[in-house]
């Protein structure tokens, strides 16, 4: 089969590391195609043909949609799978200059209504809160994450705690330093990411006397790494639509704790699970420090299950699909 994703980039966070992941299994067997930006060329496969797409132009200009149709016409995919909207519009509309249709798929990673989605022949929803957003014939594929074997690193020796995502307001970094600006016990966190809220972050940091215990680390792409070395992983999101890190963390996280949000609201005891607030936040900390190794014999039932969330049943999903449509 010969599948052509398509990835509007913005910066590597949730939705480009699903479409990376997803690519990067289905060449494995598939020809498989991306149009997107030059920056995605370090996370793909070799064997992936990368062909650089500028998402930003007019979706309503013939001209544009012409040559994006010419271009179709070359690659000739048996199936286009888009990861946002304007993607699936540029998609669509291409086609009107195409003999020959080509299905669209289209994946909904955000929480955000979009009419547009209905372009699509068929939509796939990431939770069964996203499938409420789109047309009735909408089917849920869960996503799963590709497993790299984690090694230690060098790690302090006070309590660890390891926070991982993009630095905006939806993610609850700013809870989190709230909470550890209040706790009673010696530790270390560091927040792993880029975006917007950094400098926000770093004067609350200040402002909270906590420049010793909090660092704000930038984006790695050693996560597993990190994950796998800490004592403690939190996840203090406002809101998910479905919360990525939080697969990274039963794979790789000896412990994990989250707000009720996204998939952590399905998969996660309410032991494991606070309200987004400072207060809770810093309750639940305590609570873990003092009981750990109780809540990591119950997160080890979490991560007894953590196959059900392998790319490769992601993307036999996927391909499922695909088949339905071809």
């Amino acid at each position: 089969m010969k599948i052509l994703h398509t990835l509007h980039w913005i910066q590597f966070a949730g939705t480009e590391k699903v479409c990376v992941d997803l690519c990067n299994e289905m060449v494995k067997e598939h020809q498989v195609c991306l149009l997107s930006h030059e920056k995605i060329k370090p996370y793909i496969d070799d064997a992936i043909e990368l062909i650089e797409f500028d998402f930003q132009k007019n979706r309503h200009n013939p001209l544009f949609l012409y040559q994006t149709a010419k271009l179709l016409e070359k690659i000739s995919p048996d199936i286009i799978h888009c990861h946002n909207t304007k993607e699936i519009e540029i998609m669509k509309y291409a086609q009107f200059f195409l003999k020959k249709k080509i299905p669209i798929i289209a994946t909904k990673h955000t929480l955000q209504y979009k009419k547009k989605y209905n372009l699509a022949d068929l939509c796939v929803a990431i939770l069964e809160d996203t499938q409420q957003l789109l047309k009735q014939e909408s089917i849920i594929i869960k996503n799963g994450m590709a497993y790299k074997e984690p090694s230690k690193i060098e790690r302090p020796e006070k309590f660890y705690i390891a926070l991982t995502g993009r630095l905006d307001k939806m993610k609850g970094f700013d809870i989190a330093i709230e909470a550890l600006s209040s706790v009673d016990f010696d530790f270390e966190c560091h927040i792993f990411g880029e975006g917007e809220e950094k400098n926000n972050l770093q004067q609350l940091i200040q402002e909270r006397n906590l420049e010793e215990k909090v660092f704000l680390k930038g984006f790695s792409r050693q996560i597993n790494n990190v994950l796998y070395s800490c004592d403690l992983h939190i996840i203090p999101s406002r809101f998910e639509p479905y919360g990525l890190v939080a697969i990274d963390a039963i794979y790789y996280a000896p412990l994990m704790i989250s707000s009720h949000t996204g998939i952590c609201e399905q998969i996660l005891p309410e032991s494991l699970k606070f309200d987004s607030t400072a207060e809770a936040l810093r309750s639940k900390i305590t609570e873990v420090y003092k009981n750990y190794d109780e809540f990591v014999v119950e997160f080890a039932n979490i991560k007894s299950t953590k196959d059900r969330f392998s790319i490769q049943k992601m993307a036999e999903s996927y391909l499922e699909a695909y088949q339905t449509l071809i």
